[in-house]
């Protein structure tokens, strides 16, 4: 488990240093919606000095889990996972809505139903990219009833052409690893097509590339909800179904964190957390792999040729990765890469709070097309799918010709 130190709030110094970084905070001003007031109230909270009531239970919501907070904190706290236990916390005091339970266990069990009926359901008026709000995980799912969801257009296609099962170098390239390629939910159920462009670059690079079997969600929706005894069984089967393979590769921010901390979700005296700890180690990013392999990306057709990267919450303050998508893109021989200003700065989706606090999320979203504009690019890359279909609808939202796309997409080159 995370350090104890670490997620007590007794030690938070009330700085307020994580006051000049929070997204949330910055917006709204809310004592109660930034690290240093949250950790007083779920102080207050665990000694019964207050009650666990709606208004507390709404101020856990408040939080991005964007972990920027970290980085300026001088006493080292883990915020976000302190908001992340105290979510837990609530969980075991009042259980979550019946749909949402259902939605969580099915997904341990059999997610491709459900993303069959999400992917039906997109084609459904209310639900459309046009008209609904952005989804990122099939954990999410229970989005539908109060019309928050939003897939990607023809989202069934991915049902139709699904990722390959295995691919290996071009004759006479000497293969340098047997890996194993995660594409977490979205990937694999509504834009197939990513995935294919990884397994297309990482051939190239000259890796033997397996998408395993029996995969469950990565978990990292539900774990972050609370819901510890859900994430980790799905955190369980993933662990078990990658154990055989040199490096786990994944494209998707929010997996990624969430492989390489599955270590944390398990007592150090569970032995699921040995083997979690070594399913960290081998688990990387899609860009630190290629950047590592010193791939050099073909020339890409179709694509505007200023570029500028967006830098998920889930790559730069959960992982630490920031440089290896940026080297990778400015190599591309034509390209012109262009830094926007705040490139790290939160997009406003942030999963469930995107959906929940709309507002603060188009106010983020609006200053991210605001730097996009103001860079000059034509094209808009990132490493989430939660980023990618938020940017797009902010492209819409603000008229503005850009192209929104995956890293992937340029890495594979024309005609993958």
């Amino acid at each position: 488990m995370n350090p104890i130190g670490a997620i007590d709030p007794a030690r938070c110094m009330k700085c307020g240093f994580c006051m000049s970084v929070c997204p949330v905070y910055i917006h709204d001003r809310v004592e109660t919606h930034v690290a240093r007031g949250r950790n007083m109230l779920i102080k207050m909270v665990a000694e019964n000095r207050l009650p666990r009531d709606n208004a507390y239970r709404a101020s856990l919501t408040y939080c991005l889990l964007c972990r920027r907070c970290e980085s300026v904190c001088p006493a080292g706290l883990l915020p976000a996972e302190i908001t992340i236990h105290a979510r837990h916390d609530v969980v075991k005091k009042s259980r979550p809505s019946l749909l949402r339970r259902l939605v969580h266990r099915a997904m341990v069990g059999n997610r491709a139903v459900i993303a069959q009926l999400i992917g039906m359901a997109s084609v459904l008026p209310g639900v459309s990219v046009k008209n609904g709000k952005p989804m990122r995980h099939l954990a999410e799912a229970a989005s539908i009833l109060s019309g928050n969801l939003s897939l990607p257009s023809g989202a069934l296609r991915s049902f139709a052409r699904p990722i390959p099962r295995h691919a290996r170098p071009a004759a006479g390239v000497a293969v340098k690893g047997r890996i194993a390629i995660f594409p977490g939910c979205v990937f694999e159920f509504f834009m197939a097509e990513i995935a294919r462009d990884m397994i297309t670059a990482l051939a190239r690079a000259g890796f033997e590339v397996y998408f395993p079997q029996g995969l469950s969600c990565c978990g990292h929706a539900v774990y972050s909800d609370g819901e510890f005894k859900t994430a980790r069984l799905m955190a369980e089967r993933n662990i078990r179904v990658l154990s055989n393979f040199d490096r786990v590769v994944t494209g998707c921010a929010t997996c990624g964190s969430a492989l390489k901390g599955y270590a944390g979700w398990f007592e150090k005296n569970d032995p699921m957390h040995g083997l979690a700890a070594d399913l960290a180690r081998r688990s990387v990013d899609f860009t630190q792999l290629l950047h590592a392999a010193d791939f050099k990306p073909p020339e890409p057709a179709g694509i505007g040729r200023s570029v500028t990267y967006h830098d998920p919450c889930h790559m730069r303050w959960h992982q630490g990765i920031s440089e290896s998508p940026r080297r990778l893109l400015q190599s591309i021989s034509g390209i012109s890469y262009r830094e926007m200003e705040g490139a790290d700065a939160c997009c406003g989706l942030g999963g469930a709070f995107g959906l929940t606090h709309r507002q603060i999320g188009l106010r983020l979203l609006d200053e991210k097309m605001t730097a996009i504009r103001r860079s000059g690019a034509q094209t808009v890359v990132t490493a989430c799918p939660g980023c990618l279909l938020h940017l797009k609808a902010g492209a819409r939202r603000h008229h503005l010709p850009v192209q929104v796309l995956h890293i992937s997409r340029l890495m594979a080159g024309p005609n993958p």
